[in-house]
């Protein structure tokens, strides 16, 4: 794995948040190119500004009620939404792993943009996965997350 194998993870205000019996639907390179059209021949050039990243994690709440450690599926529910709606934080996609990295390779800053609740299919309600929308405020870079997982044995 080149991001590493744990669940994913956010830091705000030095605390951190542990997503466990997660799964992540990433998009790590999200181009924002600008198109440049000439008025006099119509010559079209594409300048890539930068590329942002974009995760969505879910967040099965339903495991959380057989995990003693952890705690229930509604304290998990309470802790996340709505404390963490609209806040800045640093994203690991993989607890294990790096922090996602900005242009400058230091820690990115993400917004949570959005909460949504849904469960695993529309005839078992009791399953329910929360998911959280992580949006970068700056350009990233995936070389500063990469890591490479190879039989338990992290290499740099």
């Amino acid at each position: 794995m080149f991001f590493g194998t744990g669940s994913a993870k956010f830091e705000i205000n030095g605390s951190t948040v542990e997503l466990y019996h997660s799964t992540i639907r990433p998009e790590w390179s999200e181009q924002n190119v600008n198109k440049i059209v000439s008025i006099y021949d119509h010559y079209t050039t594409f300048d890539n500004v930068g590329d942002y990243s974009d995760f969505w994690v879910d967040i099965n709440l339903f495991k959380y009620d057989t995990d003693a450690i952890s705690g229930g599926s509604a304290d998990k529910m309470e802790e996340l939404y709505p404390a963490y709606l609209f806040s800045k934080v640093h994203f690991w996609p993989h607890a294990d792993g790096n922090a996602v990295s900005g242009s400058d390779t230091s820690a990115s800053v993400f917004f949570v943009k959005e909460f949504k609740h849904r469960y695993i299919d529309s005839e078992n309600a009791s399953q329910d996965i929360l998911s959280i929308h992580f949006v970068a405020t700056d350009y990233t870079t995936i070389t500063g997350s990469l890591i490479w997982v190879y039989l338990d044995k992290d290499i740099q």
